[in-house]
């Protein structure tokens, strides 16, 4: 049965309505940071520049090696992207994340905000996670927004491959995301929310829902979602501890009807060479393993010459 507080909390997220005021202290409260006077606020959000082109969030918990290497990355990446800030939030785990840390710093320079979780979070909490980079993106308000998680892979080319899509869609006025993992077992009559996916051309689909992994937003998805996220109750792993953390799922239908949401076929991202951390129940009954589809469509044929 259903506790009272998740039929309220099940109403703001079907209606997009998120009920109350958030404290940013009590989520800036969740990580180990140099904090700025009253506000509780990172310094280093805080000092950062108002308005860049583009916030890079990662979410790492666990894998130092994988982010470390997914940092390398996006430093490439990044590199045509002159106006960035990259948010690192990292779960707490016994792990020593102290060189990759270094390394960030090292890449990022004050574009670099890595924030350290001072507790657990885990699973049922993932979604104070979302709340505290929507806080960030509040103070920052980005023109666009990159979620990346710590075990994706991607190419160098991966911020002019989406902006290439975005672009695709730029007649869409409802366009919100753009979502960058596909795989040939996703579902095709939608996930969370009714919907018959279309191909539209481009590299792309009009899927109308989101998961994780890596996702691609624009200023008005964070304006739409109030730069909220609707608290998700605990009851949800009491009752079933292999489901997913929910976040994927609210975004979903908070935007339905709202904003519309298109995913890049072939994928921009790679995931599944790593064993999940965080929904060990759950990737029994669905992999999210794309990589031979990535793969396939990156392979290049020998030439003749």
């Amino acid at each position: 049965m259903l506790h009272p507080i998740e039929i309220l909390h099940w109403l703001e997220v079907v209606r997009n309505r998120p009920r109350g005021e958030v404290d940013p202290g009590a989520f800036w409260s969740l990580y180990e940071h140099d904090e700025r006077p009253l506000t509780g606020m990172p310094a280093s959000l805080a000092a950062a520049p108002h308005g860049p082109a583009l916030l890079v969030v990662v979410t790492t918990y666990k894998r130092p090696e994988a982010c470390a290497a997914l940092l390398a990355s996006l430093e490439v990446a990044l590199q045509s992207v002159p106006r960035r800030h990259v948010l690192v939030l990292n779960d707490r785990a016994d792990a020593d994340y102290g060189e990759t840390k270094r390394a960030a710093a090292a890449r990022f320079g004050a574009d670099l905000t890595w924030l350290d979780a001072r507790e657990r979070l885990g699973k049922p909490g993932f979604w104070k996670s979302y709340q505290t980079a929507f806080l960030a993106a509040a103070q920052l308000a980005p023109a666009h927004a990159l979620f990346l998680q710590d075990d994706v892979d991607f190419a160098p080319t991966l911020l002019a491959d989406v902006a290439e899509r975005w672009r695709a869609t730029d007649h869409d006025r409802r366009r919100r995301v753009l979502y960058l993992f596909s795989s040939d077992d996703d579902e095709r009559l939608g996930r969370w929310v009714p919907f018959r996916r279309r191909d539209v051309g481009h590299g792309l689909r009009l899927t109308q829902w989101l998961d994780l992994q890596a996702f691609y937003v624009d200023r008005a998805f964070f304006e739409l979602l109030a730069y909220r996220m609707v608290p998700i109750h605990s009851n949800r792993f009491r009752r079933r501890p292999w489901i997913s953390s929910g976040v994927g799922a609210q975004l979903t239908r908070r935007l339905f009807r709202r904003g519309h949401v298109y995913q890049a076929y072939p994928p921009l991202v790679g995931h599944g060479a790593l064993a999940s951390e965080m929904n060990v129940g759950a990737r029994r009954f669905r992999s999210l393993d794309n990589r031979a589809l990535r793969e396939a469509d990156t392979k290049v044929e020998p030439s003749d010459d």
